[in-house]
């Protein structure tokens, strides 16, 4: 399995030059691991929420592994979650 061009792009868009190749092979081995829990969509969540940090990468992967769903309201719904409150849909490419 290859990594979507949008979550390289958005890696190389949030993350230093000294963190990206890190992170990149990071989502690539969790997605080896377990393509049923780290699909496209949590592999955006996880890049989403880190925002360039990579603290906050290893905390979205951790919350991950945790509960996924709870890594999906965080990184998609903005508070109570709810279709009203839906901000982002992750199952979708960056920038759609």
């Amino acid at each position: 399995m290859t990594l979507p061009e949008d979550i390289i792009a958005k890696v190389r868009q949030d993350f230093t030059d000294d963190d990206m190749i890190p992170i990149l092979q990071l989502l690539s081995e969790l997605q080896k691991e377990d393509s049923k829990i780290f699909g496209d969509r949590i592999l955006r969540c996880i890049v989403f929420l880190a925002g360039g940090s990579f603290e906050e990468f290893a905390d979205a992967v951790a919350m991950a592994r945790l509960d996924w769903r709870d890594l999906i309201v965080e990184a998609e719904y903005d508070g109570w979650y709810g279709e009203h409150n839906r901000r982002r849909n992750l199952n979708l490419p960056f920038g759609s």
